[in-house]
C-alpha cells in the first residue's frame, strides 16, 4: 500500500535536494526522461496518460509493479492505474473487490491486526504526510530491515512489496498523488539516477495532468454552453409558439365574430326566403287556375324567364345556398376546434375531431393542381375514449406534421420519384392517419406518407430548433421542434419519425390517455 504509518517516519530517506550526479549520467538521464515524457504527453486523455505512465516506467525501471495513487479531496486515496509483471496480483482489482481498503477508517492498530484487510490511513489522517510538506520522494531498499511496525509490514505484504521508491506528483503546487515503483521479488538498491529520473517524470506528469484537467474543464464548459444554447432555442421556440397561438386565437376570434353573425343571419333567413318563394309560386298557380287565358305580354315574359325551369330549379338553388352557409359555419367551427380558444387548459377531448378539423383547414392542398395529383387521406381510426390533453396545442402538432407530409408528397410528385412499396398502394400519393389505444393507458397517433422519405443525416436533425431543408422564406425550422416540445414536455409523451429513402415517412405520436400531475 502507498500509505506509510507512523513508524515509516522513522525510516531512512534521502533529503529533499537530490544528490549531484555526473555530467554524462545527467545527460543520459535527461534523455531518458525526455523520451518517456514525450510518450506520456502524446495525448491529453487521462486514461491514456495513466496507462502510458505506469507501463513506460515499469519497463524503464525493470520493476515488478508501478502504481499511480490519487488523493481525494478528503485526503483518502484511490489507485487509478497500475502496471505489473506477470505472476503478481493486481492491486486495483483488490481495491474493487474490497472497497473498505480505501475507506476513512484507520485499522492499523493492535486490536484489529487479526481482521483482514488491514488498512492504513496514515496519509489521509495527516493530509498527505510529509509529501504535503514538500517532501518529493521516499526510498526503501528493503522493507524487512527498515524498522516498520508489524501493522505496516502486513500492509506491504498485501502489496507484495520488498522494496519501493515513491515520488510525489504536484499539480499547480498542490499535492495530486503519488507515483510508486515496487520491487516484489527481492530487495533492491535504488540508484541515484533512478530516483532523479522518477522525480523528473513525476514533475512532468503533474504538468500533463494539469493540461488534461484544463481540457476536461473546457470540454465540460463546452457541453454546458451547448446545453444552454439548446435550452435557449427551446425557450425561443416556445415563445414563438405562444405568440403564434395568441395570433391565431385573435384571428379566429375575429373570423368568428365577423362571419358567424352574417352567416347565421343568412342561414336563418334562407328558410323564410324558401317559404316566401313557395308562397309566391302557389299564388301564381291560383292566378293561372282562375285566369287561364293570359294576355300576350304575360305569355312573352313567362317564356323569357322560363317559368317552368325556374319553378323546378329554384328549390335546388335554395338548397345549395343552404349547403354553402352550412359549409361556412363548419369552417368557422373547425377553426374554433383547431385553436380551442375556449379550451386553453388540459381537458378530455375527442382526438379524431381535432384531426378532422385540422384536415378541413388545409383541405385545398389535397385537391389536384396543375403539377400535382389528388392527394388521398386514408383514415384508420381506432375506438378511442376521450383523451386528456391540451387540445389547441395537440392540433398544432397535427397541422405541422400534415403540412410536412403534403410538402413531401408534392415534392415527390414533381420529381416523379415517389414510391408506394411500403403500403402496397395504387399509383397515387396518399397520407395514412391511424389511431389506436394501447392498453391500458396510451394513445398512438400515426401520420404517414408514401413520398420520397427522409435521408438518414436529415432524420437525425428534424426535431432540432431552426433546422429546415426548405428554401429561405418557405420554412422556419420551428414546426417539428415545437411539436416535439408539445408532445414530450406538455403531454409527457414521445414523438418519433421512422423513414427510409424511397418509402415515405411515418410520424408516431404517443401520449398518455390520462395525464399525470407532473405533466399538468
Amino acid at each position: 500500500m502507498l500509505q506509510p504509518n507512523n513508524n515509516l517516519e522513522k525510516a531512512s530517506y534521502q533529503p529533499v535536494e537530490l544528490l549531484q550526479i555526473e555530467t554524462l549520467e545527467a545527460a543520459n538521464s535527461q534523455r531518458i526522461v525526455a523520451i518517456t515524457v514525450e510518450k506520456i504527453r502524446q495525448s491529453l486523455d487521462l486514461e491514456y496518460i495513466f496507462q502510458t505512465t505506469t507501463q513506460e516506467i515499469r519497463q524503464l525501471f525493470n520493476s515488478d509493479r508501478v502504481i499511480l495513487y490519487r488523493f481525494n479531496p478528503d485526503w483518502s486515496g484511490t489507485f487509478v492505474s497500475e502496471s505489473f509483471a506477470q505472476g503478481w496480483l493486481p492491486l486495483i482489482q483488490q481495491q474493487v473487490d474490497q472497497p473498505e481498503i480505501v475507506e476513512n477508517v484507520s485499522e492499523c492498530s493492535l486490536k484489529n491486526l487479526s481482521i483482514p484487510p488491514i488498512v492504513d490511513t496514515y496519509l489521509q489522517n495527516t493530509q498527505g504526510g510529509r509529501f504535503s510538506q514538500n517532501e518529493t520522494y521516499r526510498v526503501c531498499d528493503d522493507v524487512s530491515s527498515a524498522g516498520f511496525s508489524k501493522c505496516y509490514l502486513k500492509i506491504l505484504q498485501q502489496c507484495q512489496a520488498r522494496a519501493y521508491v515513491i515520488t510525489a506528483i504536484y499539480q499547480s503546487q498542490q499535492l495530486w498523488g503519488l507515483l510508486a515503483v515496487y520491487q516484489n521479488d527481492a530487495p533492491r538498491k535504488w540508484q541515484t539516477d533512478e530516483i532523479y529520473i522518477l522525480s523528473q517524470i513525476a514533475s512532468q506528469l503533474g504538468v500533463a495532468l494539469q493540461q488534461a484537467e484544463l481540457l476536461k474543464q473546457t470540454q465540460s464548459q463546452k457541453e454546458e454552453l451547448a446545453a444552454a444554447l439548446k435550452d435557449l432555442q427551446q425557450a425561443q421556440a416556445q415563445l414563438i409558439q405562444n405568440e403564434k397561438m395568441v395570433s391565431l386565437g385573435q384571428l379566429v376570434a375575429g373570423i368568428a365574430h365577423e362571419i358567424n353573425n352574417p352567416v347565421s343571419f343568412i342561414y336563418g333567413n334562407l328558410k323564410s326566403a324558401d317559404e316566401y318563394t313557395q308562397n309566391l309560386f302557389s299564388l301564381l298557380d291560383i292566378y293561372q287556375k282562375h285566369y287561364p287565358q293570359s294576355i300576350k305580354a304575360i305569355e312573352e315574359f313567362t317564356n323569357f324567364i322560363e317559368l317552368d325551369f325556374l319553378r323546378s330549379d329554384f328549390p335546388k338553388l335554395f338548397k345549395s345556398m343552404l349547403m354553402g352557409a352550412e359549409r361556412i359555419r363548419d369552417i368557422v367551427l373547425s377553426l374554433r376546434t383547431f385553436s380551442r380558444l375556449d379550451e386553453a387548459e388540459m381537458k378530455a377531448v375527442d382526438i379524431h375531431e381535432g384531426i378532422d378539423s385540422t384536415i378541413m383547414l388545409i383541405q385545398s392542398r389535397f385537391n389536384p393542381a396543375s403539377q400535382r395529383r389528388q392527394i388521398e387521406v386514408i383514415k384508420e381510426y381506432g375506438n378511442l375514449p376521450l383523451v386528456q390533453c391540451y387540445p389547441g396545442q395537440l392540433n398544432q402538432v397535427f397541422l405541422n406534421i400534415l403540412v410536412n407530409a403534403l410538402d413531401a408528397l408534392e415534392d415527390s410528385v414533381v420529381k416523379g420519384r415517389w414510391t408506394t412499396k411500403k403500403y402496397n398502394l395504387m399509383d397515387n400519393p396518399r397520407i395514412y392517419i391511424r389511431t389506436q389505444l394501447l392498453e391500458p393507458d396510451q394513445v398512438i397517433i400515426s401520420i404517414a406518407d408514401n413520398g420520397l422519405g427522409i435521408p438518414e443525416d436529415t432524420l437525425k436533425q428534424i426535431f432540432n430548433p431552426f433546422f429546415t431543408t426548405k428554401p429561405v422564406g418557405q420554412g422556419t425550422g420551428m414546426g417539428l421542434a415545437i411539436s416535439y416540445q408539445i408532445i414530450t414536455q406538455k403531454h409527457g409523451g414521445s414523438l418519433e419519425c421512422i423513414s427510409q429513402s424511397g418509402v415515405g415517412a411515418e410520424f408516431i405520436i404517443r401520449i398518455p390517455l390520462i395525464q399525470l400531475v407532473s405533466n399538468l
